[in-house]
Parts: C-alpha cells; structure tokens; sequence
C-alpha cells in the first residue's frame, strides 16, 4: 500500500482574476488526483489532494513580486492558515484506516468561506 497526498489550492476549483496561471496549475493538480484515483481502482494504493485557502506563505511575497507592504495586506484583519495546520491535516489524512481514502480535503481558516468570502476585522 502506498498513499500519494497532492497540494493543490482552493484556486483549482474556484479561479480567481489575475490567477490565471496559478489556477490553471492548481487545477492540474486536482486533475492528477482524479486521475490517480481512477488508475489506481482496485490497488490499495491512496490519493488525497489537500486544497488549502488563504495561508500565509510565500506565495504573496512572490505573486506582488517581493512588495513585502502588498504581501502583508493580503492577510490583514483575520488568521491565516500556516504551515502547521496544512501539515495537521496532511497527518489526518494519512492516519485514515486502510479501507478509507479521503479523496479531496478543502482546508481554509475560519474566516474564508471560499475564495470570495473573507471576513475582516478592523
């Protein structure tokens, strides 16, 4: 038995704009899975795709191109999701019984509903 566990996004399934390449990526990456899970039909064999929402990583950073003052904005008013509790859910996952696979894991702090619903505070 093995279990293959993908990082996708929330942006897969839901595109936002400006996202275009990141989207279609993220996309792929639930593609694969379905993929997978197709292939592997009658293999003890898992696969999981973990799609995080807004969590605080690098990507910020990297999509406004190093603009630390756009980067912080972007989690501004309520807690992100950060690596700890992507790992958490990625434990969850692989500590499933033998005959569970749970296919697909939507992950976002409590303060996203999906990409277009955020709650901010002042």
């Amino acid at each position: 038995s093995a279990h293959v566990v993908n990082i996708g996004s929330m942006a897969g399934r839901m595109p936002y704009p400006g996202g275009n390449a990141y989207c279609a990526s993220k996309a792929a990456v639930h593609a694969l899975g379905e993929a997978m899970n197709a292939d592997l039909l009658g293999t003890s064999v898992k696969v999981s795709t973990i799609a995080p929402g807004a969590a605080n990583t690098n990507f910020s950073p990297t999509r406004f191109e190093g603009d630390t003052e756009k980067a912080r904005a972007v989690y501004e008013g309520f807690t992100p999701l950060n690596a700890g509790d992507i790992s958490h859910a990625i434990l969850c996952v692989l500590n499933t019984p033998p005959h569970v696979n749970i296919q697909h894991l939507d992950i976002m702090p409590t303060a996203q509903r999906n990409p277009y619903l955020l709650h901010r505070t002042s």
